[in-house]
């Protein structure tokens, strides 16, 4: 092979390296973005987040609204911008994907089924952290290749008026998604209204440790359950958050609240906000318990089961149990 066939090998296989990296600058990854964006305005319920965020950014006291408006701005404000200013689609593309890949790595650790990257369209963490490294090395491999994708000390004025027009307008579109819950949209299974005040964004996240040593009727859940009433029993009461199509919750039941109770127990079913499932129902192992429900139409960040110790109505523990490990059980 002489010098100059080398030559032209070397630059073909740049030519086609260049050219992989535009298609994922600028086509690829900005269309994964936009439709992350997409979908979580369809959904606009911040009950489909990744689980990792929920879990850190909950227990930091984050609004998970506005982490779900901040999402939705940043992916649809990003996807426009790698679309309009090339010089800029490498940097900021690989600046969003290295955000992805932690929290996906925190949704496997927490043994989460679902991503929470495309609302409430379930994906594998597992299959996206393969598609965001993927798309992560192509994007800092073949963009390095692209002069057009190289950042310049100088942009195009149009371009970037159009970019920043666009972000402005993704910030507008993704912070005008919010909580719809209202007293008078919220009822039980029966479709009654039942409270008039609920949690003003449409979610709750349950801080367990603050309801510990507190009277139960002082704690704003308390309010929001129709049926028996917890709290009103002297010694020992068990509270059971389950949802009717949770293996876990049907576990629990079947081994420590089947037959005779230790304690009075009241089984609060928790549904998903357009309400209860219909489909993959577990069967109901805890005959002797009370029945309580929480309203629809409401995100509740219980991840079930979750078991409640009250004594003399007074919170003494209340813990995400299983029928391993049942936390607060007093034997």
């Amino acid at each position: 092979m002489t010098t100059s066939s080398m030559f032209e090998t070397v630059e073909k296989a740049s030519s086609l390296g260049g050219a992989i990296g535009v298609a994922l600058a600028r086509v690829v990854v900005p269309l994964y973005f936009g439709l992350g964006g997409v979908l979580k305005i369809i959904d606009a319920s911040p009950t489909h987040l990744p689980a990792a965020l929920i879990k850190w950014a909950g227990a930091g006291g984050v609004d998970l609204l506005y982490l779900l408006r901040l999402s939705i701005a940043g992916e649809l404000a990003v996807a426009g911008l790698m679309i309009l200013v090339p010089r800029l689609a490498r940097p900021v593309g690989l600046f969003l994907l290295g955000l992805f890949l932690p929290v996906l790595i925190g949704d496997l650790m927490l043994g989460a089924s679902s991503c929470g990257c495309f609302g409430a369209v379930a994906v594998s963490p597992w299959v996206t952290l393969v598609i965001d490294a993927g798309l992560f090395a192509g994007l800092w491999y073949f963009g390095g290749k692209a002069a057009s994708l190289r950042v310049a000390k100088t942009l195009p004025t149009l371009p970037v008026v159009v970019a920043g027009l666009w972000v402005v307008l993704s910030f507008m579109v993704g912070f005008a998604v919010g909580g719809t819950a209202n007293g008078n949209s919220v009822s039980n299974e029966n479709g009654v209204s039942m409270v008039s005040e609920v949690p003003p964004d449409g979610f709750y996240l349950p801080q367990y440790e603050s309801w510990i040593d507190r009277p139960w009727s002082d704690l704003d859940v308390s309010a929001w359950v129709d049926g028996a009433v917890p709290g009103e029993t002297q010694g020992v009461e068990y509270l059971l958050f389950y949802r009717k199509d949770c293996e876990h919750c049907h576990e629990l039941m079947e081994a420590w609240f089947f037959g005779p109770l230790l304690a009075p127990t009241i089984a609060i079913a928790v549904p998903d906000r357009k309400g209860f499932p219909t489909e993959n129902l577990q069967s109901f192992d805890c005959p002797e318990c009370s029945l309580a429900e929480m309203p629809k139409g409401i995100d509740w960040f219980f991840q079930t089961p979750v078991l409640v110790r009250l004594e003399d109505g007074i919170v003494r523990c209340a813990a995400e149990v299983t029928a391993d490990d049942p936390q607060c059980l007093v034997f």
